[in-house]
């Protein structure tokens, strides 16, 4: 309310935005370019900034780690355990996972990193596939951390 430079509808806007309530396209264009909300559409959250007048835990909530994060944690993950199936890695990202992530996009999200990590030379598929595979470590890329 003490910004001068938005109209009603956009501040009504927000409110519905804090609530997790939609709003429309043509709206939530207008308020990502004034730096407002982020996320993607549909699942938008207040911008940082603006939640922390609000909500600060909001902002952990929603807001993702750095891919480069999960990296690690799956490096780490297997130098401690050898090898690990994808449940292994479910139980070891979902939580850290955007809670504005479904939980079939969650799914997908560990499954590409994993895709991701091996195309780079980082984890082997040491067997298996779908549900029953196995990562490693690759020899050569050592895990990189």
């Amino acid at each position: 309310m003490e910004r001068k430079d938005l109209s009603l509808e956009e501040i009504v806007a927000l409110d519905r935005v804090q609530k997790s309530q939609s709003i429309g396209k043509e709206v939530n264009r207008r308020l990502r370019n004034k730096g407002l909300v982020t996320g993607r559409y549909p699942r938008i959250f207040l911008a940082a900034d603006v939640s922390r007048a609000v909500d600060v835990s909001a902002i952990t909530q929603h807001r993702a780690f750095d891919k480069q994060y999960y990296k690690d944690l799956v490096i780490k993950f297997l130098r401690q355990h050898r090898q690990a199936r994808p449940q292994d890695f479910h139980r070891l990202l979902f939580d850290k996972l955007s809670d504005l992530y479904t939980e079939s996009q969650r799914k997908a999200k560990i499954r590409n990193l994993l895709q991701e990590m091996a195309r780079e030379g980082k984890i082997i598929n040491a067997g298996g596939r779908g549900k029953t595979a196995r990562w490693a470590l690759s020899d050569h890329g050592n895990g990189g951390v």
